[in-house]
């Protein structure tokens, strides 16, 4: 049986912090603009995130940035199943494959064929698929998918939906209701049975530039540290970025400050950053 959720327990104990490289299989990224929208891009990408230390790969084949438009399960499929099914078989064994989709038809399917090891659920288990199982079909969530194959699975904050998280985000405190809400979905997880659990405060999704920098502070990381969970943080290239730094205005341009943010993050607690490139693809002047 599958104990992916162990090996990312022992990854977590093992490293001080650890680098997740993203491969966007989209063909509108906001981060590449699709470059690795095919089989072989996208496998040497990955190869090349390895190679420069990623422990995790995370690989999604939906948009997620602001008022991206969703697609169907079968379209989702025929993106990742090539790539993952591929990837699982090169990529070293201490390497883990995250998946990143909130569809429970995607990832049942990809779980039930041991091509996964950790969900990457921006959605936090709120939607729920049909599933046909052991001649039974059923509403099952993200959560209850990484409970029964022993998955790895990572929590986000999201303040409403893609196609409308920054239509005026607004929070009476917006610190205090990204922790309760993570502490929910959290003990729903449990509950479901899922036994590793990783907490992403969600920078970007449904959040002002004021907002992502109180969530990156030392004192919000200090607060989420106390649910005795780990922490993902993905700000790699995000919009408030280039807000607050208007010459980097194309995402790739702002890999440089990324990383100055990451490691401030990694100073903090955080374990898990989620980034476009890793530091040593950097050449620091």
């Amino acid at each position: 049986m599958n104990k992916s959720d162990e090996k990312l327990k022992n990854l977590c104990i093992q490293n001080q912090h650890i680098w997740m490289g993203i491969i966007n299989i989209t063909p509108d990224s906001f981060s590449d603009g699709g470059i690795y929208f095919n089989v072989e891009a996208a496998i040497k990408r990955a190869m090349q995130l390895v190679e420069h230390g990623a422990k995790i790969l995370d690989i999604g084949g939906v948009s997620t940035r602001p008022y991206a438009e969703t697609i169907s399960t079968n379209e989702e499929l025929d993106r990742l199943y090539p790539i993952v099914s591929k990837l699982k078989k090169n990529i070293p064994d201490d390497v883990l494959i995250s998946l990143d989709s909130f569809n429970p038809n995607v990832t049942y399917t990809l779980a039930q064929e041991n091509l996964i090891d950790i969900i990457n659920d921006q959605f936090s288990g709120r939607i729920t698929g049909l599933i046909s199982s052991n001649n039974e079909t059923r509403n099952i969530s993200n959560a209850e998918i990484a409970a029964s194959f022993n998955l790895g699975y990572v929590i986000m904050h999201m303040q409403g939906k893609p196609t409308n998280m920054q239509n005026a985000p607004k929070y009476q405190d917006c610190s205090e209701e990204v922790i309760l809400f993570l502490q929910e979905r959290m003990i729903y997880a449990e509950r479901c049975g899922v036994k590793e659990i990783i907490l992403d405060p969600g920078i970007g999704f449904g959040k002002t530039v004021e907002h992502n920098l109180e969530l990156l502070s030392p004192t919000f990381i200090n607060k989420l540290l106390d649910l005795n969970k780990n922490i993902l943080v993905g700000l790699s290239r995000k919009w408030f970025i280039g807000q607050l730094h208007k010459e980097l205005d194309i995402p790739n341009k702002r890999d440089y400050i990324s990383k100055d943010y990451e490691f401030k993050c990694i100073a903090n607690g955080v374990k898990i950053i989620r980034s476009h490139v890793m530091p040593s693809e950097l050449t620091y002047k």
